[in-house]
């Protein structure tokens, strides 16, 4: 993957954490966009959950890169996503990309079309290797 689009998602996701209301809205609007992904939070520690999606967006805008760490912990993902543990059918990614996608257009002042059309194909990447461990 190119290196300056890596760069330029990077730092939208640097700008996007300025609003700090980041991680609730991203998954107040996750749950209500799917009755299935709803369940799937059901006596979940929110501010846990928050703080591990926090953590691991950077390390899904880096795997793209072949970061070694990053590659680790998307392996990680992969395994904890699978269907035989947390049973994340991949399907439901999309929700999730697209969600992600509203939040942080709303908060990175700089964002364009052209930035989300790079957000969406890193982390489709990213999704992608997820994905196909299911």
């Amino acid at each position: 993957m190119d290196e300056a689009v890596v760069n330029a998602v990077k730092q939208s996701y640097g700008r996007s954490l300025g609003n700090h209301d980041l991680m609730n809205e991203f998954y107040d609007r996750l749950m209500a966009s799917h009755a299935d992904i709803a369940r799937m939070f059901s006596g979940i520690d929110m501010r846990k959950q928050q703080a591990v999606l926090k953590q691991s967006l950077s390390m899904a805008i880096l795997y793209p890169r072949d970061n070694l760490i990053a590659t680790h912990a998307m392996e990680r993902v992969r395994k904890s996503h699978a269907r035989d543990r947390l049973n994340i059918r991949p399907e439901l990614y999309k929700y999730w990309l697209d969600t992600l996608m509203g939040v942080v257009a709303e908060s990175d002042p700089e964002f364009t079309p052209e930035l989300e059309q790079q957000w969406r194909a890193v982390l489709s990447h990213t999704i992608s290797f997820i994905a196909e461990g299911y």
